[in-house]
């Protein structure tokens, strides 16, 4: 029998300081890197999220020197240059790894199965495998056309000008970009489509310029990454991770409570550190600075937004949207269908069990808001349907099934909630 969550409404607001995880955004991206720079780096602030322990868990299997202490990771890079490496590489259900890997897989001698759970199984890849193929890359798909496992051969990449389909996600991008300055002709990545979760691209460049290699880009359709650019291994200190964030934020919006996150600056380009404006905007009091918090007010007002840049809160959004008076329109929900579940159908399904009614489309959902009940909260095994709907336990008592799916993202969330003063118990 699979374990229960029960979160009970807190008896009076909160006032509380939280740090949250490092960023899970930045550290796979930094883990990649790393592993390619020239010299020894020194992560600090590392996420403790599964998604991320198994990206060190495959680098490691591909011959990268990683030591770990806690938050702090070294990383021994290599420059490029991979031993050869043949066998199977699992990435579970960790989306980016299965995307960044099937870029890096690329430049490593051998033949590799990069497969994943039944779920990364149907979601798709072929946006990403076809940019690949054009640079020289031979894979093929082993199951179903467009979708992973795939086998990945040594080939003779080269670069030069690679067209490539972004509508679904940025991390095909991303990917890209992070194995481009390996290759030895100058590369050009064009974006076809409407490029969705833009500022997951600025992350990607900011941590590879940090580490010495510069892209020149045209409104991100359009990038340069010239050849024979080095990564220098560069210390590296992670923020704290803003979609995590977010549940914390949103806690004290629906409670009347006062948070703050002590490890994210509003200077951050994470596109979730933007989820406390949205929250402003619903009427709760925002401070801003090297920290941010968050006081809600008990007259939540609904909204009209577009979450096309940060996806990962919309979940989060719609808890407090069930709270606003009216109704909140959220779009730019495309990629929802394909993350660890289809989560505008599971939104709808569960929003339903606390009376709350909703309408979707495939880009967006209209949320009325009112007085949740409590209900049995199902969480689809994705981390993001658990953490969201656990905060409705604010007001009113639910109960989430398989809790411990939050492992993906932030495995420590329920003792976290527990120290805010949140009554959490786990059967």
């Amino acid at each position: 029998m699979s374990k229960v969550a029960y979160i009970y409404p807190l008896e009076m607001p909160i006032d509380v300081k939280v740090t949250v995880p490092g960023s899970k955004s930045f550290t796979n991206r930094a883990l990649i890197i790393a592993s390619l720079a020239e010299g020894t780096t020194t992560l600090s602030g590392v996420s403790d999220a599964n998604d991320s322990v198994i990206l060190i868990s495959l680098l490691k299997k591909l011959g990268v020197e990683i030591q770990s202490n806690g938050d702090i990771i070294i990383v021994k890079g290599n420059g490029g240059k991979f031993n050869p490496f043949s066998g199977e590489l699992d990435a579970e259900d960790a989306g980016s790894v299965m995307r960044f890997l099937s870029a890096l897989c690329c430049i490593i001698p051998g033949e590799i199965l990069l497969k994943g759970s039944e779920r990364m199984h149907q979601r798709p890849i072929q946006g990403l495998v076809d940019a690949l193929k054009q640079m020289g890359a031979k894979i093929t798909y082993i199951e179903k056309e467009g979708f992973p496992p795939i086998k990945i051969q040594s080939g003779n990449y080269t670069g030069g000008v690679i067209h490539i389909d972004a509508s679904l996600s940025s991390q095909f991008v991303s990917a890209l970009l992070m194995v481009a300055p390996m290759f030895p002709k100058d590369t050009e990545i064009i974006c076809d489509g409407e490029l969705v979760s833009l500022p997951y691209i600025d992350m990607t460049l900011s941590v590879m310029a940090h580490f010495g290699v510069e892209v020149k880009h045209e409104t991100y359709k359009r990038y340069l990454i010239k050849s024979n650019q080095k990564y220098k291994a560069k210390d590296y200190k992670i923020e704290g991770d803003a979609s995590s964030a977010s549940y914390l934020l949103a806690l004290a919006a629906i409670s009347g409570s006062t948070v703050e996150v002590t490890n994210l600056s509003s200077e951050s380009i994470q596109s979730d550190a933007k989820f406390a404006d949205i929250l402003e905007n619903m009427g709760c009091k925002v401070n801003r600075g090297k920290s941010i918090s968050v006081t809600g007010t008990p007259h939540l007002k609904a909204i009209e937004v577009d979450m096309n840049g940060m996806p990962d809160t919309a979940q989060t959004l719609s808890i407090v949207a069930a709270f606003a008076k009216g109704e909140t329109l959220i779009t730019g929900l495309s990629t929802l269908q394909h993350k660890e579940t289809n989560r505008l159908k599971a939104l709808r399904m569960e929003l339903s069990k606390l009376h709350i009614n909703s309408k979707a489309d495939d880009n967006s959902i209209c949320i009325s808001g009112a007085n949740p009940k409590g209900a049995y909260i199902d969480t689809y095994d994705d981390h993001r349907m658990a953490m969201a709907f656990a905060i409705v336990g604010a007001r009113t008592e639910v109960s989430i099934y398989s809790p411990d799916v939050v492992k993906k993202s932030f495995p420590g969330y329920w003792n976290t909630l527990k120290s805010m003063g949140v009554n959490v118990e786990i059967e």
